[in-house]
């Protein structure tokens, strides 16, 4: 049965349960692979690239086994426990890599990260509450919500690495033989965030807060009418689209979040720590102005101007645009080559590609992601999850819920094996070219399908009614 009144402690307790774990599984993004570097030299950008990819399988695994779960029991709370509790234990895992030999330091950081991943599936049972808890005219900010603390903590969480960079890389002791430093400060960031997660879930969370008896309508003094209605099964073509478009979008920024560090020192010519402040800035800028905008979403008026398959579409299209403009075009009268080992940084130089690549304005660098992830972004990922959950059955949305999440865990999986690859053996042009052409299609099929774009619509539905104590007496059919 539709949700006739939103709920609206439940909802916004659903954004910041997605602003803290991806704050906390996003952080180590930044630090990951200079530290990585630092304690195995012979580590690779391939082998950063499977870190990062083993973290998103787990995601992708957790997405569907705590979707299912929450779908099979009706109830979110057990599932997003479970969830925590795997995050907690993953940041705990990533503390031990100072103590172990350089040759386990990959592996280690996998198995963090794949237990991260699963943590992460509480994404599934979030959304699904927040849908449950919102009537229909509500949720597009019931989904600002979710897709606001997801967005925000992923681009804030590497942007933290600011207030880590002056423990430096020796850092100081906590304890015996125990050390925190601008490497390792994530890890016990992660551990408060996600003991703040399980106490808010312990206290503050009334999964209960459903107004079940709001769709009935009382008829006499112990008898109440109520409506069950019947849905079609959902356009699977229509899922397929909001899932494909939740893949690109999400392969695009972590295609370039993946690059990010490698490219700056590279065509900037930074060291490590400079690429990590610079990149951090750019975070903390970017979740400064989308916090603004999914505020504004959900607090203010705006979310009537969110229109899903103008919106979807058109910011697509502005990814393309900023892939244009940051391209490393020919006409760019510098080369990478003319600068080799400029102040000891990372060049390109055991690459084939290394000598035709010219390096473009270092501001737009900046400024094309702030403006891709900070203002478009807000806006693709409200209309995209509003509409995908209005594609459902509002009774029953666990393992569909799951299916969209898995859709951006894919993302994660296949976006540092496939860009790593290509920027390997082709350099940064094969790879901007490869994710305009991506988009392009993408944006393609919402214009090919767009009268099937549309919201699921009960078909029929029973008058049911039943005494105070629950016992249904008479049914008859209503066609709705």
């Amino acid at each position: 049965m539709p949700c006739q009144r939103t709920s609206w402690n439940v909802v916004y307790l659903m954004g910041i349960f997605s602003l803290i774990q991806n704050t906390q599984y996003s952080i180590y993004l930044t630090t990951m692979f200079a530290y990585m570097k630092k304690l195995n030299s012979s580590a690779t950008e391939v082998d950063y690239g499977l870190i990062v990819a083993t973290s998103s399988f787990g995601h992708c695994i957790g997405c569907f086994l705590l979707g299912y779960w929450n779908s099979r029991t009706g109830k979110s709370a057990n599932s997003m426990y479970c969830g925590f509790f795997l995050m907690l234990l993953s940041n705990l895992v990533y503390l031990i890599i100072d103590f172990i030999p350089p040759e386990m330091v990959i592996s280690t950081m996998m198995i963090s990260r794949l237990l991260g991943g699963f943590g992460m599936g509480n994404s599934s049972p979030m959304r699904t509450c927040a849908s449950l808890h919102s009537t229909s005219s509500d949720r597009s900010k019931a989904m600002a919500s979710i897709s606001g603390g997801r967005s925000v903590g992923t681009v804030v969480g590497p942007g933290l690495q600011l207030l880590f960079i002056p423990l430096g890389e020796i850092g100081f002791n906590i304890l015996p033989g125990l050390f925190i430093h601008s490497n390792n400060a994530p890890a016990y960031l992660g551990i408060v965030l996600t003991i703040l997660g399980i106490l808010l879930l312990t206290f503050m969370f009334d999964e209960n807060d459903l107004s079940e008896d709001s769709d009935k309508v009382a008829i006499a003094d112990f008898y109440y009418k109520s409506v069950k209605l019947t849905y079609p099964n959902p356009d699977k073509t229509a899922m397929f689209i909001c899932m494909l478009t939740r893949f690109i979008q999400n392969f695009m920024q972590i295609a370039i979040e993946t690059l990010a560090l490698p490219l700056v020192m590279m065509m900037f010519f930074q060291s490590s720590q400079e690429a990590v402040a610079s990149m951090a800035t750019t975070y903390l800028t970017t979740g400064l102005i989308a916090t603004i905008l999914y505020l504004a979403i959900i607090f203010t008026s705006l979310s009537k101007y969110v229109r899903e398959k103008i919106f979807n579409c058109g910011v697509l299209l502005l990814f393309i645009v900023h892939l244009l403009i940051t391209y490393p075009w020919q006409f760019y009268s510098t080369k990478v080559i003319d600068f080799p080992n400029n102040n000891g940084t990372s060049t390109c130089e055991e690459f084939s590609w290394c000598e035709t690549i010219t390096i473009p304005p270092e501001m737009l660098f900046y400024i094309g992601y702030i403006l891709s992830f900070g203002l478009f972004m807000p806006f693709i990922n409200v209309a995209n999850a509003t509409l995908y959950s209005k594609l459902l059955n509002p009774d029953n949305q666990g393992t569909h819920q799951s299916l969209y999440d898995i859709s951006n865990t894919m993302a994660r999986i296949f976006a540092p094996l496939i860009i790593t690859k290509i920027y390997s053996d082709f350099g940064p042009r094969r790879v901007w070219e490869f994710m305009s052409l991506i988009l392009a299609l993408t944006a393609s099929l919402w214009i090919i399908f767009d009268r099937r774009l549309v919201p699921i619509k009960a078909i029929e539905g029973k008058e049911i009614f039943e005494d105070n104590s629950g016992f249904e007496n008479q049914q008859k059919k209503l066609v709705v």
